[in-house]
């Protein structure tokens, strides 16, 4: 027994004292007794006794490295010692804590019978030694009551977290901890000095890890990179003596916040490891086109597989491009884009946006003063059709009564306009009609228009109006015609019998006579006029007010005449083996059916080729983002072939991540390294990818 403030238990002498001194003078001995007993034990309780009563129980945590940087013999060394410890415990308590970058349970198959066989632990996390980590779990897994206390087995090779931190922990809390130190493995002589990446990526995207290596020597070394314990390949580089920089490039087809590793090894030098924290995000594209839904399904698809968040724009361009990375037009008429928003596409790619533009039949040559917006952006530009026949067009005017005055005025000027547009190897006719049909401008060549401008301004209305005679009248006339395209405008402002119309216009598309129409006022026979157009593939026109019939005529023929397609067998050539066919296989890709025809601009980087003279694959860059053309298009008619082709969906992946903006790589990781050496002033640059996900 002890006491806190011994001086109390003088004291309590004092009323047993008074007690003695009077006992033979009292008359109530028991009552005095008690008294003195009683102050004498108060006295003593101020004194604070103390009785210690020693436990003997024992709490062990057996804390094992179990990381790459202990050997074979230390584990199982490591493994008798736990085994040993366990067996001789008696009523003591134990617990074995494998550890590596982090604490784990240990696996059935470690423990076999009552003997322990620890293995390495499982994934990256062996590639660490986290001691501070170790000694926390195991302060955590002792129970109250038993005498607590640490064993820890190691190399004591740390690279994460701080033991020191731990042992301070460890001596507030009173548990002492022994130390059985391993061999462990030599050294590494290759030094990671460090880790660059960007901090946040797009799903699929391409991304550089950069590498600053110290070697002792020139060695073979082996990277290797895996995100979330999954491998994402492998590649041999040429090490020099002193300070190396390494570029690799791996993609993870994921989306959220993963785990990088990497690890590079080289005979002899052992092996550096390294392992950052990296955030993938989904990207949105937005697809402008009006294809059926059936025919781009295989190129959405491809978007989605990749990650892509896809928001189709049947209508145009969306009016705020904020949200989105890649714009994409698939077989869109570049007419058809308004200046302005022409303007918002090339504000985006300059601002770091992707523009990626598909050809299709829809792709029309419209010759111009001056480049708009959207042609700036682009990396090619839409070229003249090549062919020598020229076009055809054929003008259906109808004369009737009902046209006189203004009417009539702007049906002149339209075919004065469309005449002035032509070229001398093109053909033109102007049909006139009211209830029959002659020839104001019989088919000829455009070659002399001061004539035939002439014809044209002779023309008066009168009569009524029969449609279906004058249209078989310009179809066969037409027909034979040697051109490469044949196009028919119909301008009318009555209602007449539809006749065999629609057969007609059937028969037009099976022989490529493409048949526009245009309805002036109110009373037009709205739903015939839209259905020979619709059915001949032209286009359908309607106006109240005839002031801006000119300008519709005229696009009108450009539109149908202008056209830049070649539809023939087309096998890729590849003119600069870059990246983006990584993977793709493309000397193993069918012909394509056709193209459109593009002129390369002189900067633009050309990577396939679909003729000559004629690109297939071109991109640049644009400001900070970046643009790209594909001539071809990406559905079932000319690239029907390519459809099926295994190479199809990793080119389109490709190319998508290539235009993807790449503004977020803003961070550096630092590997920290030891026992750094002065460095020697040679430098090696190698660069390496990584292209499974």
């Amino acid at each position: 027994m002890s006491f806190g403030h011994l001086w109390m238990v003088a004291l309590a002498i004092g009323p047993l004292a008074w007690a003695v001194a009077e006992w033979r003078n009292s008359a109530r001995r028991p009552a005095l007794a008690l008294k003195a007993i009683a102050f004498a034990a108060i006295l003593l309780a101020l004194a604070e006794p103390r009785i210690t009563f020693y436990e003997t129980r024992v709490a062990l945590a057996i804390l094992v490295d179990t990381s790459m940087s202990v050997t074979p013999q230390d584990l199982d060394a490591a493994s008798a010692l736990a085994t040993s410890a366990e067996r001789g415990r008696g009523r003591n308590w134990t617990q074995v804590v494998p550890f590596a970058g982090v604490p784990r349970h240990p696996a059935t198959e470690e423990r076999n019978g009552n003997a322990w066989k620890l293995a390495y632990s499982p994934g990256h996390a062996a590639h660490a030694t986290n001691l501070e980590a170790a000694v926390r779990e195991g302060i955590a897994t002792l129970p109250a009551g038993l005498v607590p206390r640490v064993l820890l087995i190691s190399d004591g090779n740390e690279n994460q977290g701080s033991i020191t931190r731990a042992i301070w922990q460890a001596q507030q809390r009173g548990v002492p901890i022994d130390v059985v130190s391993m061999t462990g493995r030599p050294r590494p002589s290759l030094v990671l000095e460090s880790v660059s990446m960007p901090a946040q990526v797009f799903s699929g995207e391409r991304f550089p890890v950069d590498l600053t290596l110290e070697s002792p020597r020139a060695e073979q070394a082996t990277v290797e990179i895996a995100a979330e314990g999954k491998p994402l390949g492998a590649s041999r580089v040429s090490l020099s003596a002193g300070v190396n920089q390494v570029r690799a490039h791996a993609s993870v087809t994921a989306s959220g916040a993963i785990e990088l590793a990497g690890r590079i090894t080289a005979p002899g030098l052992g092996a550096a490891h390294f392992e950052s924290a990296l955030t993938l995000r989904r990207p949105r594209a937005v697809l402008v086109s009006r294809d059926p839904a059936e025919a781009e399904a295989h190129l959405v698809h491809t978007l989605e597989a990749n990650q892509f968040d896809v928001q189709p724009a049947s209508s145009g361009v969306p009016d705020t491009l904020n949200d989105c990375q890649l714009l994409i037009f698939n077989n869109w008429d570049m007419q058809a884009v308004p200046e302005a928003r022409q303007a918002a596409v090339e504000t985006f790619v300059k601002q770091g946006g992707g523009l990626l533009w598909i050809g299709g039949d829809r792709n029309v040559y419209v010759e111009k003063r001056q480049e708009d917006a959207l042609e700036r952006t682009l990396p090619a530009k839409l070229a003249p059709p090549r062919k020598p026949e020229g076009t055809a067009v054929v003008l259906i005017i109808d004369k009737s009564s009902s046209m006189e005055g203004k009417k009539m005025e702007l049906a002149r000027q339209a075919a004065i306009g469309v005449v002035e547009n032509l070229r001398p190897i093109d053909q033109v006719g102007v049909l006139i009609f009211d209830n029959s049909y002659q020839w104001s401008v019989p088919l000829r060549r455009a070659e002399d228009r001061v004539s035939i401008k002439r014809l044209i301004s002779g023309i008066t209305p009168d009569g009524g109006t029969q449609i279906a005679p004058a249209l078989s009248e310009a179809y066969h006339r037409i027909l034979p015609a040697k051109a490469v395209y044949k196009h028919i405008v119909l301008l009318t402002d009555g209602i007449s019998e539809e006749g065999d119309s629609m057969a007609l216009s059937k028969e037009a598309l099976a022989s490529h006579v493409t048949i526009s129409t245009v309805g002036l006022g109110q009373d037009v026979n709205r739903a015939f006029l839209e259905k020979v157009a619709q059915i001949a593939q032209g286009k359908s026109y309607f106006l109240n007010d005839p002031t801006g019939l000119e300008q519709i005529v005229l696009r009108d023929v450009q539109e149908h005449t202008g056209s830049s397609a070649v539809e023939k067998d087309v096998h890729p050539e590849v003119v600069n083996r870059a990246e983006i066919l990584d993977g793709v296989g493309i000397e193993t890709a069918p012909p394509l059916r056709g193209y459109v025809r593009f002129q390369t601009r002189p900067t633009a980087e050309l990577i396939l080729r679909a003729s000559l003279e004629d690109p297939l694959l071109v991109r640049w860059q644009y400001g900070l983002g970046r643009a790209a053309v594909f001539t071809s298009d990406a559905k079932n008619r000319w690239a029907a072939a390519w459809v099926g082709w295994p190479g199809y969906d990793k080119l389109w992946a490709n190319i998508f991540h290539d235009l993807l903006p790449n503004w977020w790589w803003t961070t550096v990781w630092g590997a920290m390294c030891r026992s750094r050496k002065p460095r020697p002033t040679s430098t090696s640059s190698v660069r390496t990818d990584f292209n499974r996900r």
